[in-house]
């Protein structure tokens, strides 16, 4: 850590603008003044107000497009699809809309007479920041236990609520998303945060009437989590706690509160994730070299082997196992091979009935909503960059699979948009693109909009969005780069871009913008946007080549890495080493300086700039994308503009209220830049 500070110290001098001047120099400077933990310096707060000032006096003059694009979006505003209901016990829930209210309701199922229970609407109402993390209803179905943000910190509050008298009473703060009920009705069971690090760190038992708290149980190794959820047979629940490369499991009897041992040794590389049914437990582990089904006797719970699990399936060479789902008709698997997803039904037994593709081409889906046990059906949510989504139901008991609904756009017509996938050269990579644009607006100047993310194993789906439609009526390309570590080709693809490797995801995203630049044989101007760890890849990006680059809009950019990666004070550092690099590791800390978007900002004309942040922000603190914009204001020999807005009233998600308004400008200002580079 001494050797770390002295890094970054003889990069940087500690400059504090005490009047909240405007700052100037180069990069010798240094903007740690504008980290604030406490959040309540006034000279930070001030300077953060100024910036906020000078970007809403900039963006002005392009709210009327903002407002235009509004306009057609609600023009456009589509009859939505009903979504698939939550079956559980022979009953159904949603989250619906009466009379401008938003509702917890139920009905029985194969009934349409629909009962409330919760208004939501009310709850949120008393709120700047609203988000209902997760909700759930007791097994005799008269209380309901909700997880509330309530400030955009991602710190839940857990309160209890009398569905008959409305009655609440708040059990537990800073807590994960995590709730489990006893199965008398009388306790739930919440994950609390530690206090240091913002870590999911303790499974805490609340008994109701007493309120009395009690620890089931503590993870003392900061860079485990834990986690929980309910197993298919729901006197059981499944304790997880979770390094970046390793699981370990136990189960928790929701009847008499026992926590078992775990299902097998922690050990580095080794992940399984197990359900239950029918008295025996399902294992999707990869203690054999790759991920494979298996199964035990509940009885036997603390096995000493995982060579004694029996394999019930294993996928082909070319394929990955990456989620499996219990059912009393049969086990549902999801499987990926090449970047295509297949779902695959076995009997109990693990012989396949049943195999079809998750999507058609040309289109993703994914399995987004799952009865219960007894339900035997999984409802499947499929969409393109030009189809709008559907839903779909597989039935496995009849392997039937039938459309539930579609999104309907008044003003939209498919047939006038196209979507393809092009394959892009990196180093001998060949990194997927999928793009959608309107062939008949397409000229050799048609500008790109590209998107990016590309951590965590996660693969940016190509969704259908209306917004993006109001991008291609403008004849812009809109494009989403699944460079190196994405997940889109599996476990492999991801650690070739992670850790020590993320360098070779932004070289992906660079070269995709440059072969973008030139599709079909045009001249085209590229914008850019990332968010959180996309402001990693989309940042790091710009640094390689700022004059590729026309604008860029960044969203809670993580852009600080080693600073941040260095304090293990901020929640989630001392878990994402194998993410981003380990800065107390020499040759890690090398690597990581190289791809490090504040620390490689040099003089260079920098393309215009917008960077979103929140103040609550927890994940990724404010003070980030503060320091970012402030060295790129100073070192950019580019005319701009570079600004900076911060939302006090929100973290490291917005409040779905003001969505809509942000997203407009973003893309106004990204539209507006464009055309001015024509």
């Amino acid at each position: 850590m001494k050797l770390l500070n002295v890094v970054l110290l003889s990069i940087s001098s500690i400059v504090v603008s005490a009047n909240c001047e405007e700052l100037s120099g180069d990069s010798t400077q240094s903007y740690e003044w504008l980290r604030d933990d406490s959040r309540t310096r006034s000279q930070v707060i001030q300077y953060l107000e100024q910036q906020n000032v000078e970007s809403q006096q900039a963006l002005l003059a392009l709210q009327p497009l903002a407002d235009k694009l509004l306009q057609e979006w609600q023009a456009n505003r589509p009859q939505r699809a009903e979504q698939p209901w939550t079956i559980k016990a022979g009953s159904e829930f949603q989250v619906s809309s009466f009379e401008g209210q938003r509702w917890l309701v139920t009905r029985k199922k194969g009934d349409q007479s629909v009962r409330k229970l919760l208004n939501l609407s009310q709850r949120e109402s008393h709120h700047q920041y609203y988000d209902l993390g997760n909700w759930a209803l007791s097994p005799d179905g008269t209380l309901i236990a909700l997880a509330e943000d309530v400030v955009g910190d991602e710190q839940y509050q857990i309160s209890v609520v009398n569905l008959a008298t409305g009655e609440s009473h708040l059990v537990a703060k800073q807590s994960d998303t995590g709730i489990l009920w006893s199965t008398d009705n009388q306790s739930v069971y919440v994950i609390k945060k530690a206090l240091s690090d913002s870590r999911p760190a303790k499974l805490v038992k609340h008994v109701i009437r007493s309120a009395q708290s009690s620890e089931t149980y503590i993870e003392s190794d900061v860079a485990w989590l834990v986690s929980a959820y309910l197993a298919s047979d729901e006197r059981y629940a499944v304790i997880q706690v979770n390094s970046e490369s390793a699981t370990e499991q136990r189960i928790l009897d929701l009847s008499t509160g026992e926590l078992s041992k775990p299902l097998a040794t922690r050990k580095d590389g080794n992940e399984y994730y197990a359900d239950i049914a029918g008295g025996e437990l399902y294992i999707n582990s990869n203690h054999q070299g790759k991920f494979s089904l298996y199964k035990a006797k509940l009885a036997q719970v603390a096995l000493p082997e995982q060579s004694k699990w029996q394999q019930v399936y294993e996928s082909d060479e070319q394929a990955n196992l990456e989620n499996f789902y219990l059912f009393e008709a049969g086990i549902a698997l999801v499987e990926q091979s090449k970047g295509r997803q297949s779902i695959v039904v076995l009997n109990h037994q693990g012989k396949e009935i049943h195999r079809e593709p998750l999507s058609a081409e040309g289109s993703v889906g994914w399995v987004s909503r799952v009865g219960d046990y007894n339900s035997n059906v999984v409802r499947i949510r499929s969409m393109s960059m030009v189809q709008p989504a559907k839903w779909e139901e597989l039935n496995l008991v009849s392997m039937s699979r039938i459309q539930l609904s579609q999104d309907v756009y008044p003003n939209y017509r498919q047939s006038e948009y196209k979507t393809e996938r092009i394959f892009v050269d990196s180093n001998g990579a060949k990194v997927p693109v999928t793009l959608a644009y309107k062939p008949q607006l397409l000229t050799k100047e048609s500008p790109v909009i590209l998107y990016g993310y590309g951590a965590y194993a996660f693969t940016m789906k190509p969704y259908f969005m209306p917004q993006t439609v109001s991008l291609l009526e403008r004849g812009v390309i809109y494009a989403i780069a699944h460079v190196r570590g994405s997940g889109y080709y599996g476990a492999q693809w991801h650690e070739q871009g992670r850790g020590t490797n993320k360098m070779n995801g932004i070289k992906d995203f660079v070269a995709s913008a440059k072969y973008l630049s030139q599709f079909n044989g045009g001249q085209r101007n590229v914008a850019v946007i990332g968010s959180s760890a996309g402001g990693t890849l989309v940042a790091g990006a710009i640094n390689q080549q700022p004059d590729l680059f026309t604008a860029a809009s960044l969203n809670v950019p993580f852009v600080d890495v080693v600073a941040s990666m260095s304090d293990t004070s901020l929640p989630l550092t001392a878990q994402q080493y194998q993410e981003w690099g380990n800065p107390n590791v020499a040759n890690e800390l090398t690597k990581m300086a190289q791809y490090d978007p504040i620390n490689n900002i040099s003089h260079a004309d920098y393309p215009a700039t917008l960077v979103r942040i929140g103040w609550q922000d927890r994940r990724v603190p404010y003070w980030e994308g503060a320091k970012y914009h402030a060295k790129l204001k100073a070192m950019s020999s580019g005319t701009g503009p570079y600004l900076l807005d911060t939302d006090f009233t929100s973290g490291h998600a917005t409040d779905r209220r003001k969505s809509s308004q942000r997203q407009a400008m973003d893309y106004a200002f990204l539209i507006h830049q464009l055309q001015q580079s024509e």
